[in-house]
């Protein structure tokens, strides 16, 4: 279904997460809602915990948004955010969107989230201002969402879906193939994997 524009203001997506690494499907992820939504921008903010997040980031915080960083380059669309690694604390979501408003307060904000997230949306903090404030796109990252009607479960909330292809791969398989010493070149940008190779992250264990 088309995506029909509720006001005249620039649209801006916020991705956030913990890019631990980031890889091709996050960048088609976000370069596939700017072609949809129309998107002047999408943020891209590394987390420098994230709240529902258990264990212990592989990668540091430095080489993350690092990464993030090279990621971005090639891409006029997209922008690093790093107000989250720069706090150097956990940091909600809600939170730094109300830093976005104040950075950018001629947009109208859109959050980007996976399926997997929404899917357990009612356990994030501040989940209700986030509905009452902001639009919410949800792309397909485990096919939860398939065949979902999202108006029944958030009925006051702005939810589109941006009906993505899967990418077969994941941040946890990346993690696991550099431990094992296998090639993941195919999998994340060239800037990125450049990055890991000068900063000697694909020798380390201990990040």
């Amino acid at each position: 279904m088309p995506f029909k524009p509720s006001s005249t203001k620039p649209r801006l997506g916020f991705f956030g997460g913990s890019f631990d690494p980031i890889h091709d499907g996050h960048l088609s992820v976000a370069l596939s809602a700017v072609k949809k939504f129309e998107l002047q921008q999408v943020l891209l903010c590394p987390a420098y915990f994230a709240p529902l997040r258990q264990e212990k980031p592989f990668f540091s915080s430095n080489h993350r948004l690092a990464m993030v960083e090279a990621a971005s380059q090639k891409h006029s669309h997209l922008e690093v955010f790093d107000d989250e690694i720069l706090s150097g604390k956990t940091c909600y979501t809600y939170n730094t969107l109300l830093e976005v408003n104040i950075k950018f307060p001629e947009h109208e904000i859109f959050l980007m989230i996976g399926d997997d997230q929404y899917d357990k949306f009612e356990k994030w903090k501040f989940h209700q201002n986030i509905l009452n404030e902001f639009q919410i796109i949800v792309f397909n990252r485990n096919n939860i969402a398939n065949g979902k009607d999202f108006s029944k479960k958030f009925p006051s909330a702005r939810i589109h879906r941006l009906e993505n292809p899967l990418f077969p791969h994941s941040s946890t398989e990346i993690r696991k193939r550099i431990e094992t010493g296998k090639d993941i070149s195919h999998l994340i940008p060239s800037p990125v994997y450049s990055h890991m190779k000068e900063s000697n992250l694909l020798d380390s264990h201990s990040l």
